[in-house]
């Protein structure tokens, strides 16, 4: 495995670059062509890709693993829709109209009041359009692999199972940013791990959500 890391202060001037310069469909382009020349190996144990189940998901992912997911979810589950949590900074407003280019919706917030309104929004749009839910446990400002339990409540209060997602790329390029943003190089190899699937009961104890939340934590971190 190789990587390339690159200084904080280059990556806050490359995101305020990127932003000015590139249109939400030149970086959807991007993503995608640079996408098309990985090679996958899907492990898929619980049949989540394969026979994906006919009500909501909630997929979690670390934050740092943003780059692929919007192009895989398309690639993997075309005719599913899909809403995500995404923050109010201006990052998250590039994320938000970028996020169309792959037909998928976002629900933005970042402060309290916000994020409240943005999970309102997303439990119902699955419950009532049947949409899926992205989140990153995270996300929006770290600290990297520190797991809120924004996603877990999620799932308790909309009855919708939690899907561990992950990936691990050969070659890359990690920023040195809060959240060490992953970016494949190119014919680079990505296995990506699917489930298992996490149920939240709206009676939990906080013994079994914390030991949920660890289980959780392990599963993303692959």
């Amino acid at each position: 495995m190789s990587h390339i890391i690159f200084r904080p202060s280059l990556i806050t001037e490359a995101r305020k670059w990127a932003r000015g310069k590139f249109s939400p469909a030149f970086a959807g382009s991007l993503i995608r062509n640079l996408a098309k020349t990985l090679h996958y190996e899907l492990h898929d144990p619980f049949g989540i890709v394969s026979s994906p189940p006919s009500t909501p998901l909630i997929f979690s992912f670390w934050h740092n693993r943003l780059f692929l997911m919007p192009y895989l979810y398309r690639k993997h589950f075309p005719s599913r829709k899909l809403i995500a949590m995404v923050s109010g900074s201006n990052d998250g407003k590039f994320l938000s109209r970028l996020l169309g280019q792959f037909n998928l919706f976002p629900a933005s917030g970042s402060s309290s009041k916000r994020g409240i309104s943005a999970f309102k929004r997303a439990i119902q749009a699955a419950k009532k359009e049947g949409f899926d839910i992205a989140v990153t446990p995270d996300g929006p400002r770290g600290p990297c692999y520190s797991f809120q339990e924004g996603v877990l409540q999620l799932s308790r209060l909309s009855g919708f199972p939690i899907v561990a997602v992950s990936y691990h790329l050969e070659k890359k390029i990690e920023l040195n940013s809060w959240d060490r943003f992953q970016i494949p190089l190119p014919f680079s190899k990505c296995t990506i791990f699917v489930g298992p699937i996490f149920s939240i009961p709206k009676n939990i104890t906080e013994e079994k959500l914390l030991e949920l939340k660890t289980e959780l934590s392990i599963a993303l971190s692959r």
